[in-house]
């Protein structure tokens, strides 16, 4: 699969992969839409859960202490506890827009 190089407004280089199509989905499935009675969104849950899981899966490398994958090809826990919060929202938007979903 593709790669591409990137920098974080932190400096940060990071390298991206191109995720499989079946990746994607189960990425886009993990964040829960509630809607209220008026069909107003009132909640979305598993945020948090899918941003992890859309940079386990789009991440292949970058400026890291400890920069390792497991078995499955997925960024390991300590890769992602060094990044920041900022770092993380940026980091899956980027992840998302090197998928070229919609084109």
């Amino acid at each position: 699969m593709a790669k591409k190089n990137v920098e974080l407004a932190s400096g940060r280089k990071i390298e991206l992969k191109e995720m499989s199509v079946d990746e994607v989905d189960f990425c886009q499935d993990i964040a829960q839409i509630v809607y209220n009675e008026e069909g107003e969104v009132s909640t979305v849950r598993g945020v948090s859960k899918s941003r992890t899981a859309w940079i386990r899966r789009g991440l292949a490398g970058g400026d890291f202490k400890d920069f390792s994958l497991d078995m499955k090809g997925f960024a390991g826990d300590s890769v992602i506890k060094e990044l920041n919060e900022a770092e993380k929202n940026e980091l899956m938007q980027l992840i998302q827009g090197y998928q070229n979903m919609g084109e």
